[in-house]
C-alpha cells in the first residue's frame, strides 16, 4: 500500500509539473503588445504625471509595440524601432509570462528620457517624425524591421534584425540631410542648422536598474573602464555591465561594414554611444552597421557570440575558463558525431568516467554506514549518558569495519565544481538543433518524454540511494520530485544531460550493491 500510495504521489505530481509546462514554449513570433499590458503600467503612469517626468515612455502612454520573444531575450520595439523593453532570460527558452519594466531583468531603464537605440544629434533627442516602419520574417530563426523617419532637417533610414539564436541586435542605420537649403542657422527645437556639421550617435540610456553601471570602452588590444566623456577614434566596443562578473549587460560594436569614422563615446548621466559626424553640405549622409549584444552578462554567451576575447570585457574565475574548456571539448566532439545530441550524452558519458572513482568511494561509504547503523544505535542506547565514551566507541567501530564517515561528503564536494560547470554550460549554450523527437535541443521538450523519462531514473536513482529504507526512500523522491517542477521547462539539452548522467549513477548504484549484503542480513 505505501508503494502503490508513493506512486500515486509521484504521478499526480508529474501530470501536475506538465500541465503547469503546458504554456510554456516560447514562441518566436512578433506580436503587438499594448503599453498597459506591462505589470506595472500604472507605476509608468504615476511617474509620467510628476511635473519633472522625462521618460520616453511618457510621450505616447497609449502607445502599441512589438513584442518579440526569443530563446534570450523578450524584446519590447516602438514603431520607430527602439528599444523600449528587453527583458534577459535566466535560461535559454525561458518563458515569461509577465513582464515588469521596473525590475533587474529589464536592460532598459524606464526612467530614461531615451529609448535603447535612440538617434541623437550632438546628444540631443528629437521625437521621431513621419513615422513608416514594419517587422517581416525573413527566416526560421530572424525578423527584420525596416523603418523610415525624420529627426529635425534629417531623414534616418533604419533596419533592425532579431535572430531567436544570438542576443545580438544587427542595426543599419543611414542618416541624410533632406532639409530645405537656406534654413535658418537657428533652426530652435524643431531643426538644425544647414551650415554646421553634426555628431550623429546611436545611443544606448543606461542599463536596467543599475544606479551606478560599468562603463567599459575597447580600442585595439586595450580598454579603459569608465572612461572620460569624450569621442574616442576606431573602437573595438563601447559596453555598460551592471556587474563586473554577473549581472546584465549592453554590448555595441563596430559590423563588419561602413566602420571608417566611427567613434565610441561615454555621455553623462550614464549613456553610451557609437557616433560618426555629419557634413554641413547638402545631400551629405552617413552610415552605420553595428552588432547589438543584449542580455547576461554571461562568459558561455559571450564566448558563442564572439565577445568573450574583446579587451577588459569579461575575466572569468577558474570556473568560468573551465567552463570555456568544456565547451572545447564539446565542439571538438560535435567535429566528429556532428550532432548536439550525441556530443551531449557522449560529454556526459566522458563527465561519468572521471568522477566514477569519486562516486564509488561515496556510495559505498553510504552502504557501509547503512550496514553500521543497528550497532551505532545500540551504542547510543548502551552510552547515552556518556558523550566522550560513545564518540571513543563509535570512532572505534568505524575503524574496525574501515569505513570513513567522511567518505559519502568528500567526493560530493569534490565533483560539485564539474556538475556547476557542466549546469553552466548547459543551460547558457545556444545549440540550435533538434534531435530525435525534439525540434530544438535550446527549448523545452514540446511533449515532456524528457520529464517522464527524468522521473523513471530519478526513481532509480531514489531505490538504490536508500538502500531498503521506506523513509529515506520518500524523502529522497519528494525532493526529486520537486526538483521536476524546476527543470520540466529547461532546455532540452539540459535535461538530456540530467538523464543521461542520472542512468549512469544508477548503473553505478546497481554494480556496487551487488557486492553488499542485504541490510536485513546485516542487522
Amino acid at each position: 500500500m505505501k508503494s502503490l500510495r508513493l506512486f500515486v504521489v509521484c504521478l499526480g505530481l508529474l501530470v501536475g509539473s506538465l500541465f503547469t509546462a503546458a504554456v510554456a514554449q516560447t514562441e518566436f513570433e512578433a506580436t503587438p503588445f499594448d503599453l498597459s499590458e506591462f505589470r506595472d503600467f500604472g507605476k509608468i503612469e504615476e511617474h509620467c504625471g510628476q511635473p519633472a517626468a522625462a521618460s520616453f515612455f511618457c510621450h505616447d502612454l497609449d502607445a502599441t509595440l512589438t513584442k518579440i520573444s526569443t530563446k534570450g531575450v523578450d524584446f519590447f520595439f516602438d514603431q520607430a524601432g527602439h528599444l523600449v523593453a528587453a527583458f534577459a532570460k535566466h535560461q535559454k527558452g525561458q518563458n515569461l509570462r509577465s513582464y515588469t519594466v521596473d525590475n533587474g531583468q529589464d536592460l532598459i531603464p524606464f526612467e530614461a528620457a531615451i529609448p535603447g537605440g535612440s538617434v541623437l544629434l550632438d546628444g540631443e533627442f528629437f521625437a521621431p517624425e513621419d513615422l513608416e516602419g514594419e517587422w517581416e520574417r525573413t527566416g526560421r530563426t530572424s525578423f527584420l524591421g525596416t523603418f523610415r523617419y525624420r529627426v529635425a532637417d534629417l531623414q534616418v533610414d533604419k533596419t533592425v534584425l532579431v535572430s531567436n539564436v544570438s542576443h545580438t541586435l544587427e542595426i543599419s542605420l543611414e542618416v541624410a540631410r533632406v532639409g530645405q537649403a537656406g534654413a535658418s542657422e537657428d533652426a530652435g527645437e524643431t531643426g538644425i542648422a544647414e551650415e554646421d556639421a553634426v555628431t550623429v550617435q546611436y545611443a544606448f540610456p543606461g542599463i536596467g536598474r543599475a544606479q551606478n553601471p560599468i562603463i567599459k570602452l575597447g580600442q585595439g588590444a586595450t580598454f579603459s573602464q569608465d572612461p572620460l566623456p569624450q569621442p574616442v577614434a576606431d573602437p573595438t566596443y563601447i559596453s555598460l555591465q551592471s556587474n563586473q562578473t554577473r549581472g546584465i549587460a549592453i554590448i555595441m560594436r563596430p559590423g563588419e561594414s561602413r566602420f571608417e569614422g566611427l567613434e565610441a563615446q561615454s555621455l553623462p548621466s550614464n549613456r553610451i554611444a557609437m557616433q560618426k559626424p555629419l557634413a554641413a553640405d547638402a545631400g551629405s549622409s552617413v552610415s552605420f552597421a553595428l552588432g547589438v549584444y543584449t542580455g547576461p552578462n554571461e562568459l558561455v554567451r559571450y564566448d558563442q557570440e564572439g565577445y568573450a576575447e574583446l579587451p577588459g570585457l569579461f575575466t572569468p574565475n577558474i570556473l568560468g575558463r573551465l567552463s570555456l574548456a568544456i565547451i572545447w571539448v564539446l565542439e571538438w566532439i560535435h567535429g566528429f558525431v556532428g550532432n548536439w545530441g550525441l556530443s551531449i550524452i557522449v560529454l556526459t558519458l566522458l563527465f561519468r568516467a572521471v568522477v566514477w572513482p569519486l562516486i564509488s568511494t561515496q556510495t559505498k561509504s553510504m552502504y557501509g554506514m547503512q550496514q553500521l547503523q543497528p550497532k551505532i544505535q545500540a551504542l547510543q542506547k548502551k552510552h547515552k549518558d556518556d558523550r566522550e565514551k560513545l564518540t571513543q566507541e563509535t570512532m572505534k567501530l568505524y575503524r574496525e569495519a574501515g569505513v570513513n564517515p567522511a567518505g559519502g561528503c568528500l567526493p560530493v564536494i569534490l565533483q560539485m565544481p564539474l556538475f556547476i560547470i557542466l549546469w553552466r554550460v548547459f543551460v547558457n549554450f545556444e545549440f540550435n538543433e533538434g534531435f530525435l523527437w525534439l525540434p530544438d535541443l535550446g527549448q523545452a521538450d514540446p511533449i515532456y518524454i524528457l520529464p517522464a523519462l527524468y522521473v523513471a531514473v530519478m526513481l532509480g536513482q531514489s531505490y538504490f540511494a536508500a538502500r531498503g529504507n521506506p523513509q529515506s526512500l520518500r524523502q529522497q523522491v519528494i525532493i526529486n520530485l520537486v526538483f521536476v517542477f524546476i527543470i520540466i521547462n529547461f532546455p532540452a539539452g539540459v535535461i538530456l544531460y540530467f538523464v543521461v548522467s542520472m542512468l549512469i549513477q544508477v548503473l553505478q548504484y546497481w554494480l556496487i550493491s551487488r557486492q553488499q549484503p542485504s541490510t536485513a542480513a546485516a542487522k
